[in-house]
């Protein structure tokens, strides 16, 4: 297997990986900065960078915990104990947890719609990259994410909108096994429809569109 064939099978094989089957230790700072340097090679109309992550250390993972149980009881002032706890858990479980912010950029002359792109291309990279480098990772978003008294307390600015939490770490017991999908599930081949045809401006032949049915294997 040629180097690039090794790389293309670790893309896929990744799976999200649930915080309660991450365990210590997670990426160390070089590794971190790695990650991160991975999410900044992603397509990026205008080099905007309209993302970013906060990270939350281990001394700050109780105060985000109180954050969490108390986004929980606004949402839901009967929580029961089970579900407070949960909801701390969230904030303390996982070995690295980073927020991942979306930044858009009003002032710009790049569509918004590209910009989320562009941010979500960055995500992807980073979730690649802590795989590439063998810790298994997931981003969870959820109602919490919505919460604007949440996101002011975590450092989210106005304008800004807070995407998910992503806990990475070693793998402690492995993810089921991803569902086959078929790449057919999202592949279409346009039959050009839409072209003018005339009997006064024949189509040379070669310029006609390859019908599904003649597609040959790997054309």
């Amino acid at each position: 297997m040629t180097g690039a064939e090794r790389i293309l099978e670790v893309l896929l094989t990744r799976r999200s990986v649930s915080p309660r089957r991450l365990q210590q230790p997670g990426p160390h700072p070089d590794e971190l900065d790695a990650i991160l340097q991975a999410g900044l090679r992603a397509p990026d109309h205008g080099g905007l960078h309209p993302w970013r992550v906060i990270e939350f250390r281990p001394q700050n993972r109780e105060a985000l915990a109180w954050c969490f149980e108390q986004e929980k009881l606004r949402r839901d002032p009967l929580a029961s104990p089970t579900d407070l706890k949960r909801a701390r858990e969230h904030a303390t479980r996982p070995p690295l947890l980073l927020g991942f912010v979306v930044s858009p950029r009003e002032r710009s002359k790049v569509p918004a719609r590209e910009q989320w792109l562009s941010a979500g291309a960055a995500l992807g990279n980073i979730l690649s990259a802590a795989h590439q480098l063998g810790y298994g990772a997931i981003v969870l978003s959820g109602e919490r994410c919505y919460d604007e008294t949440l996101a002011r307390q975590v450092g989210v600015l106005p304008g800004e909108y807070l995407a998910g939490f992503m806990s990475v770490g070693t793998i402690r017991e492995a993810p089921p096994q991803a569902r086959e999908t078929l790449s057919q599930s999202v592949w279409s081949c346009w039959q050009g429809e839409a072209l003018p045809t005339s009997s006064a401006d024949p189509v040379d032949s070669a310029d006609q569109p390859i019908l599904s049915s003649e597609r040959m294997p790997g054309s």
